[in-house]
């Protein structure tokens, strides 16, 4: 594991101190964005209706042409979200999306952490110049320090967590199937478990009981209860045990997964989102349910299965959201029923946001990826 030396990035030039001489294309720039609406839309009435939330603060620019990796709110109030960008950056806004303001430009983002005993301190993962790259800032994204830098070329990191009891022990997944761990704020980093055969590290994220998870590309999510060294597969059931398939007529077991939601307030409830399509568990992986969404005959395609992709939920489950395409199906029965919801985007809804104050309040994160 390679290990450098942080360089200090003043507030002036940001992040492009640290590779002075290569131009890169800035976040705020549109050259990312499709025939479809980007960015962030929102709702305040449960779903029933989206509008864009994607203006710049001051008159600065605009998200509509950026693809949104991953949002999360700050722990003190939910009017301040933080929104990381796979066309580049990382943004906030302190007035409940009405407006942002970018804090991190030019690396591309996939995801990040704000500590929450002092959001002035925000970790960044993702991957600049053909490295996987972890920066920290100290002061609210004014300036960002490189904390870690990947020595193989195109191994991007890219998901960040760390332990809810203590905020320095900080946990980061790479492309390659390396977790990676460091237990001084982000100053040293060693290697504490590899996956195997390479499995793409999707996500980390730890459930209300401090337990951390890990969602693996092809093997799914796994669970460690001692800070990373041993992982338990609780998808299992999934992977090596065939799920019949209607259509076709087979048993079809899950070949691929693409994201996953540990509920907020009840550990044990997970949703995921797979090649074969959504499947939740209420007992931690010992037993898994496939759910059912109605999508109508006019979307399906026989060349391109529709797929759920983002996924989340609250009140111990019971509240759930997915995605389809840039069409959003809500549950207030953990999944037994639906609600079908337009959005005014034909992009796909890669993350979905509930506002833990109040959830009417729903914002939905778009990309074209």
């Amino acid at each position: 594991m390679q290990r450098f030396t942080s360089i200090f990035l003043k507030p002036s030039v940001k992040f492009a101190a640290a590779i002075a001489g290569i131009a890169l294309i800035s976040a705020s720039c549109n050259l990312f964005s499709s025939s479809g609406l980007d960015g962030i839309v929102k709702s305040v009435d449960g779903g029933q209706t989206w509008t864009a939330s994607n203006a710049g603060s001051g008159g600065g620019a605009s998200i509509s042409g950026l693809y949104v990796s991953e949002m999360a709110f700050d722990s003190a109030t939910s009017q301040t979200i933080y929104m990381a960008s796979s066309s580049g950056g990382l943004w906030e806004s302190q007035d409940s999306a009405s407006t942002w303001r970018e804090i991190l430009s030019k690396i591309t983002t996939y995801d990040f952490y704000v500590v929450p005993a002092n959001n002035k301190i925000i970790y960044a993962a993702g991957i600049y110049n053909s490295h996987g790259k972890i920066v920290r800032s100290q002061d609210g994204g004014s300036s960002w320090t490189e904390i870690y830098n990947e020595s193989s070329l195109n191994n991007s990191v890219n998901s960040i967590a760390a332990d809810p009891t203590n905020s320095n022990t900080l946990y980061a997944g790479l492309n390659d199937g390396t977790l990676i761990k460091s237990t001084d704020g982000g100053i040293n980093w060693f290697v504490a478990y590899t996956f195997s055969n390479q499995d793409q590290i999707l996500k980390l994220r730890f459930d209300p009981a401090n337990n951390l998870y890990v969602l693996l590309r092809t093997n799914g999510i796994s669970e460690s209860t001692d800070g990373g060294t041993n992982w338990t597969s609780i998808t299992q059931p999934l992977t090596n045990i065939s799920n019949y398939n209607s259509t076709t007529l087979q048993n079809q077991s899950v070949s691929s997964f693409t994201k996953f939601s540990l509920d907020t307030q009840a550990a044990g409830v997970i949703y995921t989102t797979t090649s074969e399509g959504l499947f939740k568990t209420s007992d931690n992986g010992a037993h898994w349910s496939q759910l059912n969404l109605p999508v109508s005959s006019s979307q399906t395609s026989s060349n391109t299965p529709l797929l759920p992709r983002a996924i989340t939920s609250t009140d111990g489950g019971m509240q759930v959201y997915t995605s389809i395409g840039g069409t959003i199906y809500r549950s207030i029965d953990g999944g037994n029923s639906w609600q079908t919801e337009e959005t005014p985007t034909t992009n796909t809804i890669n993350k979905i946001l509930i506002d833990p104050r109040n959830s009417s309040i729903i914002y939905a994160g778009i990309t074209n990826l």
